[in-house]
This record gives C-alpha cells, sequence and structure tokens, in this order.
C-alpha cells in the first residue's frame, strides 16, 4: 500500500511539473506592451553603421526608415529592406520579433535613443547578398 501512494505521489508531482513547463498558447506581447514597443518604434532612423555577418559594409551608407504604427518606408535599403511595407508581431516569439508583410522575420531594438534591426536575406542574387544584417540607427 505504501509504494502505491508513493507512485501516486510521484506521478501527481510529475504531472505538476509538466504542466508548469508548458509554454504559452500566444507567445505576442499583450495589446499594452505591443503599443508601448510600437510608440518607441516610430520615427525617421538613420544609419550609422551596417554589418553583414558581422563585418561593417557601406553598400547602406545612405539608408533609412521610418516607422509609423506598423508600417515602414525606406531609402536606399534594397534589396533588403523594400521601400514600403508594413509589419506586426504575429507568429513572433519574442517582443522584439517582428514579422514583415513579405514573411520575413526581423528583431528591432531601441536603447539610449538608438535603434537596432537585425534581419536574415535570404536571397542568393548575382550580387551575394545573402546574409545576416544588422543596421545601427540613430
Amino acid at each position: 500500500m505504501k509504494n502505491i501512494l508513493k507512485y501516486t505521489g510521484f506521478l501527481a508531482l510529475m504531472a505538476i511539473i509538466i504542466a508548469s513547463c508548458k509554454g504559452k498558447d500566444d507567445p505576442k506581447p499583450d495589446e499594452d506592451t505591443q503599443a508601448a514597443i510600437i510608440e518607441a518604434l516610430q520615427g525617421t532612423w538613420t544609419a550609422s553603421e551596417v554589418r553583414k555577418d558581422q563585418t561593417v559594409i557601406s553598400d547602406f551608407a545612405d539608408f533609412s526608415i521610418t516607422l509609423s504604427d506598423k508600417n515602414y518606408t525606406t531609402q536606399n535599403g534594397s534589396p533588403v529592406w523594400p521601400e514600403s511595407g508594413s509589419y506586426d508581431f504575429e507568429t513572433a516569439e519574442t517582443e522584439d520579433e517582428f514579422l514583415r508583410q513579405d514573411g520575413r522575420l526581423f528583431t528591432a531594438n531601441v536603447n539610449n535613443g538608438s535603434l537596432t534591426v537585425v534581419i536574415i536575406y535570404e536571397e542568393e542574387t548575382g550580387r551575394g547578398e545573402y546574409g545576416t544584417y544588422e543596421f545601427v540607427m540613430e
């Protein structure tokens, strides 16, 4: 009888542990958090440094992006950034991860008046743009 109680207690404890480890069904931030993040991103940002695969490059020296609500417009961002589009938290797994309308994920963080955007560009072209791009902007 003691063994049955031990096993039952053990199984109940394991069930509680497993249930507590289960992640959220909806990984998107709540609406208030989303609004605060979107507000922090708003404005026109100009590239001060761009890296491709952790190497500083000059290809996007005149790059700028304007973020308004969940829309963007860019200058000199081709081919990594279209001239305009939208983004959202849809299917994003963290508060700094966004999904563009073309299906590309990017991260964006504002820290001390600087915006850092990281995006993986996965289309290989004759110019060899494939890679991870990090845009540091002010």
